[in-house]
């Protein structure tokens, strides 16, 4: 993809390693392997850029984040770093929250987390924050916040005993919990197959996976899927969706019994 020109050019960052490895998808990688890829304030402001970049870009149309190396996804806050300062408080962290994903209520592009080894406190976080995960097998999950003080910022009752407890789980187990959608054996498969649930979505309509994801987002929101259902149906999204190119694509090349073309979603 390094001949795409993309309408704003990507952020110049210090954390991450941004990647293309197919069109329309961007692989987002954390690279601080050596504190395994624990982030300290200043990397959160990066990565939140880095999404917002991803979000606004209409070349984009799938994100995939992983951690360098084979040990961290990401081990959470570095606690280093804040050493003898103040705690980090919830205004000390961008809007969208650890590593830019965390509270980010905004942007309706699919986010797919590559984990290998300790994806732990905030990393969790991130990875519960993403639509789709990928694990290795020797993977390992927890929010150890209570151990260190802290607290753990999460909003699924499932995950009540890991912020309560600060147990580690396996991928098998958050697999059976829902929260890992695909466990593969050897760590270098991850990657791989992240980008496999990346490329099946980016040869859909970019509209449609948006419309889709908002739809779920309001279904876990709202009172009532009648109510899910009202607001989905009256949003701007999906009156864009309805009066797009995408759309009228998709049955011409049903009728004419071909691949639909798709273009920039433009919601």
């Amino acid at each position: 993809m390094g001949s795409t020109i993309f309408k704003n050019p990507p952020p110049t960052t210090k954390v991450t390693i941004l990647s293309f490895p197919a069109p329309h998808i961007v692989l987002i990688t954390i690279n601080r392997p050596d504190v395994l890829n624990a982030l300290d304030i200043p990397a959160h402001f990066e990565l939140d850029e880095v999404f917002n970049w991803y979000h606004s870009e209409p070349e984009l149309w799938a994100a995939i984040i992983t951690g360098a190396g084979e040990k961290a996804f990401c081990a959470g806050l570095d606690l280093k770093s804040v050493v003898g300062k103040n705690i980090p408080q919830y205004t000390d962290f961008p809007q969208s929250g650890f590593g830019g994903l965390s509270r980010r209520t905004k942007g309706l592009k699919p986010v797919i987390a590559a984990v290998r080894g300790f994806a732990i406190g905030g990393g969790m976080e991130m990875v519960l924050a993403c639509d789709i995960v990928v694990a290795s097998e020797n993977s390992v999950f927890g929010l150890p916040e209570v151990k260190r003080g802290l607290a753990a910022l999460t909003g699924y009752q499932r995950a009540c005993e890991l912020a309560m407890t600060g147990r580690h789980i396996s991928a098998k187990e958050c697999k059976e919990l829902g929260v890992v959608n695909e466990v593969v054996q050897d760590s270098k498969l991850v990657i791989p197959t992240a980008l496999k649930y990346a490329t099946r979505i980016v040869s859909n309509s970019p509209d449609a996976v948006q419309i889709s994801k908002l739809a779920i987002l309001l279904s876990l929101e709202s009172a009532s899927l009648t109510e899910a259902n009202r607001k989905n149906s009256t949003s701007k999204e999906t009156k864009a969706w309805m009066n797009g190119e995408n759309v009228k694509e998709g049955l011409r090349a049903f009728v004419e019994k071909r691949s639909p073309k798709w273009k920039n979603s433009k919601l």
